[in-house]
């Protein structure tokens, strides 16, 4: 009898961890309109936008400030592929200006951060 009241406490108490393990980063919606990947305890947004591509960095939903970052993006697309730079554009935002993404393109987003801890996030363009 007593086993089984640890048995079914302890599967309760599972369930009620799951959900907060689940949001134990932030929200995982986009803020400005992008595609989002979590990447450790951080998550990256890559938005396009009519002058290129900004991407955004975030840690349970505070901004992320990439002053002193270094990042590029890389393009596969159609067996090519291409490199951007991306440069801090204030705040949180790391900006490719003039790049333009293809239809179906793999990106990937590569960020050394200011300690030299290195930043990976794959996104797959429509």
């Amino acid at each position: 009898m007593k086993l089984d009241l640890l048995r079914t406490s302890l599967a309760a108490f599972a369930l009620i961890a799951i959900p907060a393990a689940v949001h134990a980063h932030g929200s995982m919606k986009p803020q400005h309109g992008g595609m989002v990947q979590m990447s450790g305890e951080t998550m990256i947004e890559l938005a396009t936008t009519p002058k290129g591509v900004d991407v955004y960095l975030s840690e349970e939903d505070k901004p992320t400030p990439t002053v002193g970052f270094t990042a590029k993006l890389a393009q596969t697309a159609a067996g090519k592929r291409t490199e951007a730079p991306l440069k801090p554009a204030g705040g949180n935002k790391l900006s490719a200006p003039g790049f333009k993404p293809a239809r179906g393109a793999k990106l990937v987003v590569a960020i050394v951060d200011k300690s030299g801890a290195k930043i990976f996030a794959t996104f797959q363009t429509k």
